[in-house]
Order: C-alpha cells, then structure tokens, then sequence
C-alpha cells in the first residue's frame, strides 16, 4: 500500500482563497482570483480553482481566511502540481514559502487548537525564531 511522505498533518477543510496575478494588472493592481483549499498543512495546501491555471513552478501571492480561526493569512506559495479536474476546473498543490513568522504562528494556530498538541518541530523552530 502506498504511503505519502508528507512532512505535516493535512486537515481537510474549505478556506477561501484570493490569488493576487503578478504583472497582470493595470494602475488599480495586480487581478485577483477566488479560490478554496480543499486540504491544508503548515506546509502547504491542495487548492481548488475555475476558470486559471497555473503550471508547476508558479509562484503565488495568496491571502487565506481560515474559516475556522477566522483569521487572514498572507502567504506565499510555488505550484508543485497542477491538473484538470473537468472542464474549467483545476486542482493545484502549493508549497507555502514561509517567509513571515507571523503567517506561521497563525497557521498553527489554525491546525493545532488549544486542546491539540502541537508537534514538538514546529515548537522547536517558533523558539529558534524568536531567539534570532
């Protein structure tokens, strides 16, 4: 049986999704797509999108409202897979670029509440972060 390597815990749950399009935009800004994950880890997450698709290596500028924490995340991201669900529809899978503790903290916040344990790695880099 196969078994996936994944480095974090996914959660499945439905969080909208806005994907800011570099170098598309006009004066106003960059254009925005709606979106909504379909999983979501610290590391990443499965993303489900209509009418754009973005090919593997693409990088994303996305802001997450984590439905359940009600919280606003902005983070970046690179496409690592991408395919056609049915017409107009597409399925992508984005590895978060941390580059912000503060998007970190809250994604944790999101995944592990108060009454789940969080895992000994994470806690380990949030303290070697705030001693940098």
């Amino acid at each position: 049986m196969f078994k996936e390597k994944r480095k974090e815990r996914r959660i499945r749950e439905e969080n909208r999704v806005i994907i800011e399009i570099p170098g598309k935009g006009g004066p106003e800004g960059s254009p925005e797509i709606n979106a909504l994950t379909q999983d979501i880890s610290l590391g990443g997450a499965r993303i489900l999108i209509m009418d754009e698709f973005f090919p593997v290596g693409s990088f994303l500028k996305m802001t997450l409202y984590l439905s359940r924490s009600r919280q606003l995340v902005k983070v970046h991201g690179r496409v690592r897979w991408a395919r056609t669900i049915e017409n107009g529809f597409y399925e992508m899978g984005v590895e978060f670029e941390h580059g912000i503790p503060a998007s970190v903290m809250a994604l944790i916040n999101h995944l592990y509440k108060k009454d789940q344990n969080v895992p000994a790695s994470i806690q380990a880099k949030s303290a070697g972060e705030k001693a940098g």
